[in-house]
C-alpha cells in the first residue's frame, strides 16, 4: 500500500473511531495495559475498518482496483500500461487492492465472525459474512482462481491453496444464506454508527444480501451455478433493495484533516495535475455522436455535465496542442501511448476531469476554471457498489435471457429512471440544477424507442451499455459486464481510423497476480495467469 492511502485509511479510522467509540474510564488496574498494543479490538472497530479498507480497495485511485478497470472498461484514459490493455503483477493497482483486501479487510471480517459468534453478536456476524461473500466475489471476477477456504488463517494456513473461481462462488452463495441466518437471530451487540453503509439497519443488510445473492447468479447465469429455482425465489416476496436509501455504498467526507475525501476526488482535484483522462469513446457515446458505437446515435445524454467538469470554455486556448478536444472537453485516446505526439503534453488546468457524479467534485456550469479541492462536494461523493437502479439492470438482464417471468422492458425503464434520479440526488445536495423530468422523459423514451425495435440482442446491448453509463465510479461491474455479455463493445483502437491510436495487445479477460505472491506462496500457482487468454469461470464469450 502506497503513503498517500494508507495515511488516508489511516486518518478515515481516527475519525470513524472518534465519532463511535465511547469514552473510556481509566483505573488503577489499567497500568499493566500498552494502549499501543491491544491484545483485542472491538468488533465497532473492526467493522469501520474492514468497510472503508473494501472501499478503497475497489475505487478509482492510484492503489485502487477500479483505475485499470476503469481503463479497460473506457470511463478514463492513463498515461501507463492500462493505456495499451496491459497490466502486471507487480503494478500498484493490482498488487496494493488485493493485500488491501486480504491483509486488511477480509483479515478483520473473520475476526469479526469468530469474536461476533462467541459474543453473539449475531448482527456483525451476518455483516461480516456479506461483506465477505461481496469481497471474495469481486476476487474471483477479476482474478479467477483465489484463496478462500484456507485464507486468512494466519498460522494455521500460511500459504493458503488457491480454490477454483465456481467453488468460490457456490461457496459465498451459501455463505451469504448463512449470513441471513445469522441476521435474524437476537443479537447481544448493535452495530449502530460503526456500521457505515447501514447504520446498523438489519433490514437493510438482509435485502443487501439478496440482491448480492442475485447478482451473483447474474454473474454465473452461462454456467452450472446458476439456479433457475432459486432466482425466482429471490425475485418473489419483496426481499430485494427497493429504493436508493437501500443502496451498498460508502459516503465519504470533505474534512481535509483527517482525510475523509472520496479517494477519487483525492487524485482528480487535490493534486497539482489531475490524475485521469476522460475517455473520448465514452464522452462521444453519450453525446450521441461516436462512429465507433453508433447505438445511441444522435441522442444526447443529460448527465454529461454531471459526470464530466470541463476546466475550458470553448472559446479558451488549451495549454498545450492537444490530442482530442471537441468544445471544452479535452483529452487523449486510448491505445495513443508513445504515438500520438501531443499526447504527452501537459494539460493539467486543460483537461476536463471526473465531475459531480461519481467523485464529489464539480458540475460543469459552462463557465470553465481550475478543478481544485474547493470545487463541488469538495471530495464528499459516494462509492457506490451495489445500488438499487444496478439491481433493477440486473433483474432487466435476467428477465431477457433467463426468462424469470418479469418484464424485461419494464424493468430497464425503471432502472434508466432511477439512474437518473440518483444524479439528481447528488446535485441537490450539491445545490445545482437538477436534470428536468422533461428532458429525462425524452431520453428514455428514445431509449426504450430504440428496445422495441431492436431483437434480444440489441435489447441486450441496449441493457447493459446503459448499465455501462448509469455505473460510472464503480468499474469493476463495468468490467465484469463487458467480459460477461461483450456488451458495451470495447473500443477498439484498429477500427478508428486515427493514425495515433494502436491495438497492440487483446483485451484482459483477467488480472495478473501480485508478483509477490506467486513467489512467496508454493501453493500459488506456478506460473503467472496470461490476461488475454486465461477467463474467469463465467466468462463464456
Amino acid at each position: 500500500m502506497k503513503t498517500k492511502h494508507k495515511y488516508l485509511l489511516q486518518s478515515l479510522i481516527v475519525a470513524v473511531a472518534l465519532l463511535v467509540l465511547p469514552a473510556c474510564e481509566k483505573g488503577f488496574l489499567d497500568i499493566n495495559v500498552d494502549p499501543n498494543n491491544p491484545t483485542d479490538v472491538p468488533l465497532t472497530q473492526l467493522l469501520p475498518y474492514a468497510e472503508l479498507a473494501m472501499s478503497n480497495a475497489l475505487s478509482i485511485h492510484s492503489q485502487g482496483l477500479g483505475e485499470p478497470a476503469a481503463c479497460f472498461s473506457h470511463y478514463i484514459v492513463t498515461r501507463n500500461n492500462f493505456n495499451s490493455y496491459f497490466a502486471q503483477g507487480g503494478d500498484g493497482a493490482v498488487s496494493d487492492p488485493w493485500e488491501q483486501l486480504y491483509t486488511i479487510a477480509l483479515t478483520d471480517l473473520r475476526r469479526i465472525i469468530d469474536v461476533g459468534t462467541e459474543d453473539e453478536a449475531w448482527n456483525f456476524v451476518g455483516a461480516a459474512q456479506l461483506l465477505t461473500a461481496f469481497t471474495m466475489g469481486t476476487l474471483v471476477d477479476v482474478w479467477g482462481d483465489v484463496p478462500y477456504r484456507e485464507a486468512n488463517l494466519g498460522s494455521l494456513k500460511p500459504y493458503p491453496v488457491f480454490d477454483t473461481g465456481s467453488q468460490v462462488y457456490a461457496d459465498l452463495l451459501k455463505l451469504v444464506d448463512e449470513a441471513q441466518t445469522n441476521l435474524a437471530k437476537v443479537s447481544n451487540v448493535r452495530m449502530g454508527n460503526s456500521d457505515l453503509y447501514f447504520a446498523g439497519d438489519v433490514a437493510k443488510w438482509q435485502r443487501f444480501g439478496n440482491t448480492l445473492k442475485l447478482r451473483l447468479y447474474n454473474q454465473a447465469r452461462l454456467t452450472p451455478v446458476y439456479d433457475d429455482a432459486a432466482v425466482k425465489s429471490l425475485l418473489t416476496g419483496n426481499k430485494l433493495m427497493g429504493a436508493a436509501t437501500d443502496d451498498f455504498e460508502m459516503l465519504y467526507g470533505n474534512v481535509v484533516s483527517p482525510d475523509t475525501r472520496h479517494p477519487t476526488f483525492i487524485d482528480e482535484y487535490t493534486q497539482n495535475s489531475p490524475a485521469y483522462n476522460i475517455s473520448p469513446y465514452f464522452y462521444q457515446i453519450m453525446q450521441g455522436k461516436s462512429q465507433l458505437n453508433t447505438i445511441f446515435k444522435d441522442i444526447v445524454d443529460p448527465r454529461i455535465p454531471y459526470y464530466f467538469y470541463n476546466q475550458l470554455t470553448p472559446a479558451q486556448p488549451a495549454q498545450n496542442a492537444v490530442s482530442y478536444r471537441d468544445g471544452g472537453f479535452v483529452s487523449i485516446w486510448f491505445g495513443s501511448l508513445n504515438i500520438d505526439p501531443n499526447e504527452g503534453f501537459d494539460q493539467n488546468t486543460s483537461k476536463t476531469v471526473l465531475g459531480l457524479y461519481p467523485a464529489g467534485g464539480k458540475f460543469d456550469d459552462g463557465r470553465g476554471g481550475a478543478a481544485t479541492f474547493s470545487s463541488g462536494l469538495r471530495g464528499a461523493g459516494l462509492h457506490r457498489m451495489l445500488t438499487y437502479f444496478n439491481s433493477l439492470y440486473i433483474r432487466a438482464e435476467l428477465a431477457l435471457t433467463r426468462n424469470t417471468g418479469e418484464n424485461a422492458e419494464n424493468l430497464f425503464k425503471l432502472a434508466m429512471e432511477e439512474s437518473f434520479a440518483e444524479v439528481n440526488r447528488i446535485a441537490t445536495t450539491a445545490g445545482v440544477a437538477t436534470i428536468s423530468k422533461a428532458s429525462i422523459d425524452e431520453y428514455v423514451g428514445k431509449i426504450l424507442a430504440l428496445y422495441q425495435a431492436a431483437n434480444d440482442a440489441r435489447k441486450l446491448e441496449l441493457i447493459m451499455t446503459q448499465k455501462w453509463i448509469a455505473n460510472f465510479g464503480f468499474s469493476i461491474e463495468a468490467y465484469n459486464d463487458i467480459r460477461r455479455t461483450g456488451y458495451p463493445k470495447p473500443f477498439d483502437p484498429s477500427t478508428d481510423n486515427n493514425p495515433n491510436t494502436e491495438l497492440i495487445r487483446n483485451y484482459i479477460v483477467s488480472f495478473p497476480y501480485p508478483t509477490s505472491d506467486l513467489q512467496i506462496n508454493p501453493n500459488a500457482p506456478k506460473t503467472q495467469r496470461v490476461i488475454a487468454t486465461d477467463k474467469v469461470f463465467w466468462d463464456q464469450n
